[in-house]
């Protein structure tokens, strides 16, 4: 009998990418300014490098997971998710 692993859903993969990228951008940004030296052409690279082994760590951590949990955990996942797209949108939203 073959048990499934629990895996960050393909949406929050996703999601996980977005932000991180705008994260790494962001800092890359400040980062040139503070050493008047232009990293801009590096953050593709970074962003790729960090989400890549952010998946595999969060990953790692949920095959431990049993596997009749499965359903259970990626509800949970999605739920959070969810509530940190909510916060993050509202939070850009004007307000008035």
């Amino acid at each position: 009998m073959i048990e499934s692993i629990v895996e960050i859903p393909d949406p929050l993969k996703a999601m996980l990418a977005v932000f991180v990228t705008i994260a790494v951008t962001q800092i890359l940004k400040a980062l040139s300014d503070a050493l008047k030296f232009d990293l801009s052409g590096y953050s593709a690279q970074v962003a790729s490098a960090i989400v890549a082994s952010i998946l595999v760590l969060v990953n790692a951590a949920l095959s431990h997971i049993p596997a009749g949990f499965e359903q259970v955990v990626t509800a949970l996942l999605v739920l959070l998710a969810s509530w940190g797209g909510y916060k993050a949108l509202k939070q850009f939203k004007p307000k008035g």
